[in-house]
């Protein structure tokens, strides 16, 4: 199934993850709550005045944003999410129009929407690159939204966190990003010795009956460093790592912490603005700046 039809049945929900009075409700860690208070701090310190967004889902963050005064505009692959998106304009007094319909990594319909829409202060993604099968062009098709000296933010899913999950996740990363290289036979030697190490079977593979849960589709995680390269190699400099989504325990031993608690811990965390973020967190921004022309 599609990343479109997975937003396409999310987005009648999408905005409780941004609703404040949920924060100690949801089911689900609501991180894209703080994941907005954080993008709004750098574009208020990097003195934005206009800002594109590839993926918008259903523009509660946009919207948001556009309502302080920033000039705002955007799309999705997700026909859903633009319906919600433009109604969210609209509620918030900004023109629908501003949403467009397209897939980032169709190169023409980029290039139509940037002919169309102009160049930005800064250029934003969250929640995408994960769901994008070349970074290169992804990172290219922001480019071409943001002036000289603008501001690139790119959220990513983190991979250096699984050094923390004891999981799945762990073997994972050390089998297919730290022993690349390495024969397979002690590859599987490591294998071995790490399913009696760690929870394997955790996290659970999130599905839908529909065929199009967040695991079935593709949400690939990043190397943050490298990441951080194939920005650079785009024009880009002066490269920050901020972090979100903050874990006060290794998820496996979640279940056995008070959930309020653990939740409280959580929500500490989340401006705690040091290299354990890293770490501790499931996901990232990178912000840049691009170079003079």
């Amino acid at each position: 199934m599609s990343v479109s039809s997975h937003y396409d049945g999310s987005a009648a929900s999408y905005f409780e993850q941004f609703d404040p009075e949920r924060i100690w409700t949801n089911k689900e860690y609501p991180a894209n709550y703080f994941r907005l208070q954080l993008v709004q701090r750098l574009l208020a310190e990097a003195g934005v005045n206009s800002l594109y967004e590839l993926g918008v889902g259903d523009a509660t963050p946009l919207s948001t944003i556009g309502s302080t005064g920033i000039q705002v505009a955007g799309h999705d692959i997700s026909p859903e999410m633009v319906k919600f998106a433009r109604a969210n304009m609209e509620a918030r007094g900004l023109d629908p129009a501003l949403i467009s319909l397209l897939d980032a990594q169709d190169s023409g319909a980029i290039a139509a929407e940037r002919e169309l829409r102009g160049e930005f202060d800064a250029v934003m993604a969250l929640g995408v690159i994960p769901h994008v099968s070349d970074d290169n062009a992804f990172v290219a098709a922001m480019d071409t939204f943001v002036r000289p000296g603008g501001r690139l933010i790119l959220q990513f899913r983190n991979s250096m966190f699984s050094m923390f999950t004891f999981n799945r996740l762990t073997k994972e990363f050390i089998l297919d990003e730290l022993l690349v290289g390495v024969p397979d036979a002690i590859r599987g030697i490591v294998a071995t010795d790490l399913d009696a190490r760690l929870a394997v079977d955790k996290p659970p593979v999130r599905t839908r009956p529909t065929g199009d849960g967040y695991d079935e589709i593709l949400s690939r995680f990043h190397n943050p460093f490298e990441l951080a390269q194939v920005v650079e190699q785009h024009g880009f400099s002066g490269v920050k790592y901020h972090w979100y989504n903050y874990h006060p325990a290794y998820p496996m031993i979640a279940d056995q912490i008070d959930a309020r608690a653990y939740r409280e811990a959580q929500v500490a965390l989340e401006h705690e603005g040091t290299w354990r973020g890293m770490y501790l967190c499931s996901a990232g921004i990178i912000e840049a700046v691009k170079d003079p022309a």
